[in-house]
């Protein structure tokens, strides 16, 4: 393979609802090829219209109209990639984890020889049922519940249509208790601007920066149209930028996104840095997880770094971000 597909797990204790996170994604997703890995397929509860046909009844693999996928996790996870790497054009994989496992081993055996190199884990997803979360994290699950809480890049706080307002508060201060500086997003009904989901343009770095926010939700904070209706559990997202063309320190680059306020979960961008001037440098950064790479030779085009942020309006602005990030620059 000439590329290495992404992997998203999603992980969450039994009921807090990734199977309709899923159903999220399969239904607002068209353009990338998914193939969703889940351990009961009987419950993952397509919508009919998306079902194309059973493919094979004995590996329950289900062809999705939208040119996804779906299939039972068999008891090998590893043979289950590998059998669906298989397909030509796969853009990414989806694994729904076992209400009851730790997403931890799953990304442990992801990471062996042999499978890293066609796969490569982009983020973690820790799906947590609002209504339910003392349960999670202070009865009998409380090791397993603060195991899928800790090794996660973004937490979904689901289901908070359910409780008010300073119940949320009070689970989101518990959380951060446990996961200092966590990204946690409120969210019903599983429903997520799936930016949180997909490293979008990841495989085209020229293009990096062309994918909008799918989710109706997802406004530019530089938009006139600031006229939503929406609930106090802030699912409105906000979006803003950063530009300059001069080089940016690749050391202080990555302190600047590694310290961005928490409400900020997704941030991706084309950068000119001084560590590989010739070459684009790639950013992306998921919840806490954060990488640099390369890209394309800029040639002949002007330099410049454009970083585009995804998160929650509350205490950030477009100037609160451009102080951010000037700071980091190298003085000429």
């Amino acid at each position: 393979m000439d590329k290495q597909v992404p992997v998203t797990i999603i992980s969450g204790f039994l009921g807090a609802g990734k199977t309709t996170l899923l159903n999220h994604i399969l239904n607002t997703e068209n353009e990338r090829k998914i193939a969703v890995l889940v351990n009961d397929f009987g419950e993952i509860n397509i919508d009919a219209e998306l079902i194309v046909n059973i493919e094979n009844e004995v590996d329950n693999t289900v062809n999705l109209t939208n040119g996804c996928i779906c299939c039972s996790l068999s008891e090998d996870l590893l043979e289950s990639i590998l059998n669906i790497l298989e397909r030509p054009d796969l853009d990414h994989i989806i694994i729904e984890a076992s209400g009851v496992s730790d997403p931890a081993a799953i990304a442990l055996n992801l990471l062996l020889p042999g499978i890293r190199e066609l796969i490569k884990i982009e983020n973690i997803i820790s799906i947590i049922d609002a209504e339910n979360v003392l349960e999670l994290t202070k009865g009998r699950y409380s090791e397993l519940g603060i195991a899928q809480i800790s090794v996660a890049d973004i937490l979904i706080l689901n289901k908070v249509d359910l409780i008010d307002k300073a119940r949320a508060d009070q689970i989101i201060k518990s959380l951060k208790e446990i996961l200092p500086n966590s990204r946690i997003v409120e969210a019903s009904h599983g429903v997520v601007p799936l930016e949180l989901v997909f490293g979008l343009g990841v495989y085209n770095p020229d293009r990096i920066l062309e994918a909008e926010p799918v989710n109706t939700h997802v406004h530019s904070e530089n938009s006139s149209d600031h006229n939503h209706e929406h609930s106090h559990h802030g699912d409105v997202f906000s979006t803003w930028s950063y530009t300059t063309d001069k080089i940016l320190s690749y050391d202080s680059l990555r302190t600047a996104l590694k310290s961005l306020p928490t409400n900020i979960f997704r941030a991706k961008g084309i950068v000119y840095q001084d560590k590989e001037t010739e070459k684009r440098g790639i950013v992306h950064m998921v919840g806490r997880r954060c990488t640099l790479s390369w890209g394309n030779p800029w040639a002949e085009q002007q330099p410049y770094s454009k970083i585009v942020m995804i998160g929650t309006p509350e205490e950030v602005d477009q100037k609160q971000i451009k102080d951010h990030f000037d700071k980091h620059l190298i003085s000429e």
